[in-house]
């Protein structure tokens, strides 16, 4: 926005009478500025870093940018992938009477077992995958992240 841009130089030589605007009042002036002109400095960098972090939403896409921006600006190698889930299957024992009917090859209907990580008795609901290179601190990239993502979502960190 316009409002926020503000030359001090500028406003000093104009607000100076004409009678008095000689190199050296306008030196002094500047320099009597120059408090409010670093002020001024920190003001805008504040906006701006401002203005990108409300920009930033727990999208996906969003999330993968300010992600790679704060970890990997050059190569942006770092991912979210959603956690693939399989179907659970139980396998019980005799004494619990509940059958389950496992089949042969002859039947052509393969039976795929699965670890308890793999089926939908995971918790996490992303994963942010990284590659193998990079070089972070594991409890600064989850503050980061737990300031950007939803509540309720939960996500793990993986090596790629």
């Amino acid at each position: 926005m316009k409002i926020f841009e503000i030359d001090y130089r500028r406003l000093v030589a104009l607000l100076l009478p004409p009678g008095l605007r000689k190199s050296r009042m306008q030196a002094w002036l500047n320099a009597l500025v120059y408090p409010v002109q670093l002020l001024y400095n920190d003001f805008k960098a504040n906006r701006r870093n401002n203005l990108y972090r409300i920009s930033i939403t727990p999208q996906v896409c969003f999330l993968e940018k300010a992600i790679n921006d704060r970890y990997d600006y050059v190569e942006r190698r770092i991912r979210i992938a959603d956690v693939l889930l399989k179907e659970v299957l139980f396998i019980y024992q005799r004494n619990e009477n509940k059958p389950l009917m496992l089949y042969r090859r002859s039947d052509n209907r393969p039976l795929n077992l699965y670890l308890r990580t793999e089926t939908n008795s995971v918790t996490v609901d992303f994963l942010v995958l990284l590659p193998s290179g990079l070089r972070y601190a594991e409890d600064e990239m989850r503050a980061f992240i737990d300031s950007y993502k939803l509540a309720s979502k939960d996500y793990k960190i993986q090596l790629t």
